[in-house]
């Protein structure tokens, strides 16, 4: 009877590994975010979607405090320049995936 139990809870355990493994295996191995943060991101997202830079859908892993400056709407000139600023850059970084990763984060896709 022991070795029923045994084998019953090592045969549920393997179960649960055999599904834990592959989602683990669909994580991005590097989260969209600034090239220079050196900190770990506070707030990530992932989400499946698709990027122009890509040709399949895929799990994509956001660093959103990174991108928090680019989803609000500048209350002066200073600001303005400040997120244009920013944009440029992310812009330069990512290229037309940036238009994709600000409209999930904004909840549009």
């Amino acid at each position: 009877m022991k070795l029923r139990s045994i084998m019953l809870v090592l045969a549920g355990a393997i179960a649960i590994f055999t599904l834990i493994i592959p989602v683990q295996a669909a994580v991005p191995q590097q989260c969209i975010q600034q090239k220079n943060r050196v900190k770990a991101c506070p707030h990530l997202l992932y989400r499946a979607d698709k990027l122009p830079s890509h040709n399949t859908t895929q799990l994509l892993c956001i660093c959103v405090t990174d991108f928090q400056p680019l989803l609000y709407q500048p209350d002066n000139e200073q600001q303005k320049i400040e997120q244009n600023m920013t944009r440029r850059q992310f812009e330069a970084e990512y290229g037309d995936d940036l238009a994709v990763i600000l409209a999930i984060l904004r909840h549009q896709r």
